[in-house]
C-alpha cells in the first residue's frame, strides 16, 4: 500500500468475494459505498466529500464549475456526492437503462463486466462538449483501461485540457500507471488521478480455477448456484426462492407509498444534475422522510434502506435524513446487477444473496446481499417508476423483490417518479470505441 488517506487500511474499505463472472474471478467489495454491503448513510456521504477534497487540491482544478461523471451503476451515488462537493459543478452518471426518445450521446464498453455496455444520456448535451475539467469516479481501478477509454472517447467529441479521475481505491499495476502518462503525451492533456487508498492487488494466475473449486465446494446440494443465476448472470428462470440459509415462514406486511415529488426535480444523474437540483431535493428531504416514517412497523428499530441498482442517490439521501430525524438505526445499501457467489463463512465479504427477476425489466436478473430475517425491523424500498423500453409493462412489477424482503422485514415501498427528459433528434453515430476492465 503506498497511500492511505483516511488511515484505516485496505480492509477498512474493501472486503473479498467471488464474482459469477468468466470475465474476472474475484470481486472488491467496498465497506463504505452501500453497494454490496449495508451501510450507515453517513458513512456513504462522507467518503464522496473526501473523494472531492482530493480533487479540490489538485494544483489547477477550478475553484467553481466542471463536469463530474460517475460510473453505473456502483459509482452513481458515490460520483453524486463528489460533485455535490465540488461547487458550481454539473453531474452525471452512465446509465445502462434504453429510453425511448432519449438517444445517447456517448456509448462506451466494459469487456469485463456482466453488463458491459453503458451511455451518456445527458439532457443538455451541451454540458460535454465545454473546455472545463472532467472528473471521472469509480470506485475502484483495477487496471484503469475504462477510465482511459472514456477520456479517449470524451476527447474526441470534444477536447478539453484536463481530466482527472478519482476512486475510492486505485490497485493499478505499475505498467497501468504508465499507461496514463502515456495518453496524456499522445493526447497532449493533462491526467491525474487520485484515490482515498493506493495499493497493489495480487491476483494468482490460477485465480479462475481456484474460484471455480471454492464455489463448486459451497454451492448447495441442489446443485443450483447460491446466487441463482446461469454463469452469463442473465437467465430469470427459477429466481425467486431464498438463497443462502435466509429461508424464514415468516412473511411481514407491505405498504405502498408514492410521495409528492417536486416537478422537474431529476429522480438522480442519469441525465444531469445541477446544485440547483440539489436544493430543490433538500427542501423536500424532511417531508419524504416524514411520510416513510409514518409507514414503519418500529421507527425507533433498525431500517434498511434500499436504493435499486443505479437510483442509489436519492435512497441514501432519503437514509441520511431518517438516520438524522429520530431514534433507531438506519442503514442503507442497494440491489445489484452483479451476480457474486455468497459463502457464509467467517471473513468473508456476501455471507447470503436473495435474487428476483429486476423491478425495471423482469427478463434479468437483480441481486441483494446480506439480507435476511432478524436483521431488520423494517425495509424501505425506495424505486423509480421507468422501465427499459423493451420491458414487459410500462411500469414493471416489483413483487418479485418485494416478496424476497417481506419474508426477512414488513416492507415500505417508495415509488419516485422517473425523470423523462423531452425527447430530442438522433444524432450522428458516435466512434466505435473499445473499453476494458477499470
Amino acid at each position: 500500500m503506498s497511500a492511505d488517506v483516511p488511515g484505516g487500511g485496505l480492509h477498512a474499505l474493501v472486503g473479498l468475494a467471488l464474482r459469477r463472472n468468466p470475465r474476472r474471478a474475484h470481486l472488491l467489495v467496498s465497506r463504505v459505498l452501500g453497494k454490496h454491503l449495508p451501510v450507515a448513510p453517513s458513512t456513504a456521504l462522507a467518503v464522496g466529500a473526501d473523494l472531492a477534497g482530493l480533487v479540490r487540491n489538485v494544483p489547477g482544478y477550478p475553484a467553481a464549475g466542471g463536469l463530474v461523471i460517475g460510473y453505473c451503476e456502483t459509482a452513481t451515488a458515490l460520483g453524486h456526492t463528489v460533485a455535490d462537493s465540488l461547487p458550481g459543478s454539473h453531474y452525471l452518471h452512465t446509465t445502462r437503462r434504453d429510453l425511448a426518445g432519449v438517444p445517447p450521446v456517448l456509448e462506451f464498453t466494459e469487456s469485463h463486466s456482466h453488463a458491459s455496455h453503458h451511455w451518456l444520456v445527458p439532457e443538455d448535451p451541451a454540458i460535454l462538449a465545454t473546455d472545463q475539467p472532467i472528473v471521472l469516479v469509480d470506485d475502484e481501478l483495477s487496471t484503469g483501461r475504462t477510465a482511459l477509454g472514456t477520456i479517449r472517447l470524451l476527447h474526441e467529441h470534444a477536447p478539453r485540457g484536463h481530466y482527472l479521475v478519482a476512486a475510492l481505491v486505485d490497485a493499478r499495476p505499475t505498467g497501468a500507471r504508465a499507461a496514463f502518462d502515456d495518453l496524456a503525451v499522445e493526447l497532449g492533456v493533462r491526467i491525474d488521478v487520485v484515490a482515498l487508498i493506493a495499493a497493489t492487488v495480487t491476483v494468482p494466475a490460477e485465480i479462475a480455477r481456484r474460484a471455480a473449486a471454492i464455489r463448486a465446494r459451497h454451492a448447495p446440494e441442489t446443485g443450483v448456484d447460491p446466487a441463482g443465476v446461469d454463469p452469463a448472470g442473465v437467465d430469470p428462470a427459477g429466481v425467486g426462492a431464498e438463497e443462502g440459509g435466509l429461508a424464514d415462514p415468516a412473511v411481514g406486511d407491505v405498504r405502498w407509498l408514492s410521495p409528492a415529488w417536486p416537478a422537474g426535480l431529476p429522480d438522480g444523474g442519469r441525465h444531469g444534475w445541477t446544485a440547483g437540483h440539489g436544493r430543490l431535493l433538500a427542501d423536500h428531504l424532511g417531508a419524504l422522510a416524514t411520510a416513510v416514517r409514518a409507514t414503519l412497523s418500529r421507527p425507533g428499530g433498525r431500517t434498511l434502506v434500499l436504493g435499486t441498482e443505479e437510483f442509489m442517490y436519492v435512497p441514501m439521501r432519503i437514509a441520511a435524513e431518517l438516520a438524522g430525524g429520530g431514534p433507531g438505526e438506519v442503514r442503507y445499501q442497494s440491489t445489484t446487477r452483479s451476480p457474486v457467489h455468497p459463502i457464509d463463512v467467517d471473513g468473508y465479504a456476501i455471507r447470503a444473496a436473495l435474487s428476483f427477476p429486476a423491478p425495471d425489466d423482469p427478463r434479468r436478473v437483480s441481486h441483494v446481499y446480506n439480507v435476511g430475517p432478524g436483521r431488520y425491523d423494517d425495509i424501505v424500498v425506495v424505486l423509480d417508476s421507468g422501465a427499459d423500453t423493451g420491458s414487459p409493462s410500462a411500469v414493471a412489477d416489483p413483487s418479485g423483490l418485494v416478496a424476497q424482503l417481506r419474508r426477512c422485514a414488513p416492507v415500505t415501498v417508495l415509488t419516485i417518479p422517473s425523470y423523462q427528459p423531452a425527447p430530442r433528434p438522433v444524432p450522428r453515430p458516435a466512434a466505435p470505441t473499445t473499453g476494458a476492465s477499470r
